[in-house]
């Protein structure tokens, strides 16, 4: 490879390992299991509403599948209370419709980092000579996890409150993620939820970035 190329590789590795680390998180949560681990964990708040466990469960990994997959908002908007009420109200379904929106380009960056992460490791590590560049990208993208995530870490620990709401601003209109709390997506997703979310993120990546970093210094 041409002199300037394997450096680029590096770059492009120690960019793309972050988003890798962190997204492949963000996915993990994204999934239908996830809201029924929360519910499950021991003094997650109950709904002051009367929502069973199991009927959180059902219209939680709903709203889940409706953010992975092609369906329209109907696959929501058509779910009822007992009493025949629509589950959601225009507001809520407005905002699933944002969030569906948001997650999907939230997974198309991770999907992209783990194309250039791993297209640039494999060009890096065929050839003995270029094996250091691909050790300094792991170990700086590693690196920046690491210090990203503890300082997003301290902040969530500290002010989670503040934290939950810059994060809405910055991806949502304003205002339009704000509800009731006897409104059906807070009866599903508390603050608890959230900030378990948060905390799972950051410590797994947290871990991550460690061992990346470890593995990287010790064995390439």
């Amino acid at each position: 490879m041409q002199g300037w190329f394997p450096h680029t590789l590096r770059i492009v590795m120690t960019v793309a390992m972050p988003f890798v680390l962190v997204l492949s998180n963000v996915r993990l949560v994204l999934m239908p299991w996830f809201p029924t681990f929360e519910y499950n964990r021991p003094r997650f708040p109950a709904d002051a509403y009367g929502f069973s466990t199991d009927v959180r469960k059902s219209h939680a990994r709903r709203a889940v599948e409706y953010l992975l997959d092609a369906a329209s908002i109907d696959y929501i908007a058509e779910e009822r209370f007992e009493d025949g009420a629509p589950l959601y109200n225009e507001r809520e379904l407005r905002h699933m419709q944002d969030v569906k929106v948001v997650t999907g380009r939230v997974l198309w960056v991770w999907r992209g980092a783990l194309l250039f992460a791993l297209t640039a490791g494999v060009a890096l590590a065929r050839q003995p000579a270029t094996r250091p560049l691909l050790r300094a990208g792991l170990m700086a993208g590693a690196a920046i996890v690491v210090v990203a995530v503890v300082v997003l870490l301290a902040y969530v620990l500290l002010n989670f409150n503040s934290f939950f709401t810059n994060f809405h601003r910055v991806f949502f209109e304003s205002g339009s993620w704000m509800f009731s709390y006897s409104d059906t997506l807070i009866r599903l997703f508390p603050l608890r939820f959230w900030s378990d979310v948060a905390l799972l993120i950051g410590g797994a990546s947290l871990l991550e970035g460690v061992l990346l970093w470890w593995v990287a210094a010790r064995f390439l």
